[in-house]
Order: C-alpha cells, then structure tokens, then sequence
C-alpha cells in the first residue's frame, strides 16, 4: 500500500516540473524526485514514484519508455552509490526491481554493458576523464584547498576522488547529460543536510550552467538556483519531517553565500 494518494503524487510532479530550470532538460524533474527519494530515510518510495509515473503519466506508457526510465533510474542508483553509500541504494533498487515486475525473468536476462568490463577499462582515461569533471565542477582556485584540508589523508582521498568517484561513475555521460549528473550530485550531497559539499556543488551547479550559456546570454542564475533549490526542498518536505530535519533544508547555500563564502563562481578559472 502506497502511503501517498495519486493526488500526492501528481502534485508533486507538477511542482517539480514547474521548478527545474528549462536547461537542464525536460527529463530532468524525475530525476531530481529519484536522486531526493533514495538520499530520503524511505529509500524504497523510489519503487511507488516509479509506480505511480508509469500507471499514470502517458509519457512512460509504452514499454520502450519504461526501459528507457529504468536505465536513468539505474545510473542515478550506480553514481549514488559513490555519494550516499552502496545499503542505502540496495534498498531503493530491490523494491525498484519488484515494481517493474518478473524480477527473476530479468535477473537471468540480465547483461553486463560492455564499459565495465574489465579488460575495456583503462586507468588512465579514467583517472583523467575524472580530472577534468572534478575541474569543471570546482575550479582551480577551489579544487586545491579543498584537497589541501584533507591533511595527511590528502593523496590518497586525492586519487580515489579522481579515479573512482569522478572518473568512474560522475564523469560518465552516457546516460544523462552533464547538467543532469550535477542536479543528481547537488541533490543528494545537500538531501544529506552536509553544508560545505552542498555548497561546493551548488556552486559547480552554477558553474555548469554559466558555462553552457552564450557570451551574449545573461549571466544572472540567482532564479534558476533558487528554484532548483526549491525543487529539491519540495520533495524532502513531501517525505516528511524526518526529512526536513535531518536535511536541514533551511541552512542551504544561497548564490549570496558563494559570492560572500567562496569568491564567487570561478569562472576565470
């Protein structure tokens, strides 16, 4: 039994919808609702989101359209696991697999994709592949101090954050867009109420989308964060109060915090 009515539901997807920022796709609401639902402390009301959009929204009717939202919901699961850790994601996936339905049909089916094979693996692409997003993200006059705060644990934070974190699963762009990997990446690093992190991708978020805009489009994103931002906190309060605590959705980065906390965006980096 679903613990939100339909009603609930779609209210919700509305108020996301209207939120998201027009650049990062018109895909992209239901992911900010998935990566929001696993950090969430009801990880598996990624199953009844799942539910409710392919019963209910026509967009996700068909079977292609089904599959095409299990593959995002799959790689949205692989890049949190890096970020809110691997129990968290299995207990979103197994109530996922059960509401997409013949759970053992598709395990037997099921086939590894050919980017994670051992032997088409190369380090070094990886580890530089990791180098660049964790660039474009933080800047060189952010990215520095935030590895010189680690201390003596420095180097080897250093290299797991390049290598397995950013160049296996955050870098990797073949499902969803650039734009929409660091919407999933703020989501979830400020749904688990971690300040500093949460402003630094708030700021990478701001980054992105200053770097995907034309010289002669305006440079003001104070509304476009907000109402991400908005977004985000309108399916936390949508989970519950438990949430809304341990979230601590009111003390979130303001574009005035990264002007005033971390000299701004870095874009002359």
């Amino acid at each position: 039994m679903d613990k939100y009515s339909t009603k609930e539901w779609q209210q919700l997807c509305h108020l996301v919808k209207q939120l998201v920022p027009q650049e990062l796709g018109q895909e992209s609401w239901y992911l900010i609702i998935a990566a929001t639902l696993v950090t969430s402390p009801d990880p598996e009301l990624l199953a009844s989101f799942y539910a409710h959009v392919t019963t209910h929204n026509p967009d996700f009717a068909s079977e292609e359209a089904k599959r095409r939202l299990s593959e995002r919901f799959r790689d949205v699961l692989l890049k949190l696991t890096t970020l809110v850790g691997a129990p968290r994601v299995l207990c979103a996936v197994m109530p996922l697999a059960k509401a997409e339905g013949d759970v053992q049909a598709k395990a037997k089916c099921a086939k590894l994709k050919d980017k994670w094979h051992t032997d088409q693996l190369n380090m070094a692409a990886i580890y530089d592949r990791g180098v660049r997003r964790m660039d474009q993200i933080y800047g060189s006059s952010l990215l520095p101090k935030v590895f010189d705060s680690y201390g003596t644990h420095k180097e080897d934070l250093k290299f797991n954050e390049f290598f397995a974190v950013y160049g296996l699963y955050l870098s990797d762009l073949e499902v969803m867009t650039s734009l929409e990997t660091e919407a999933v990446v703020f989501t979830s690093i400020s749904c688990l109420g971690l300040k500093s992190p949460g402003a630094w991708h708030f700021r990478g978020m701001g980054r992105l989308l200053l770097a995907s805009r034309g010289k002669d489009e305006p440079r003001d994103i104070t509304t476009q964060l907000g109402n991400l931002k908005d977004a985000v906190i309108g399916v936390v309060k949508f989970v519950g109060g438990e949430f809304v605590h341990t979230s601590k959705c009111e003390q979130w980065a303001t574009v005035e915090d990264i002007e005033n906390q971390l000299g701004g965006w870095g874009l002359d980096d």
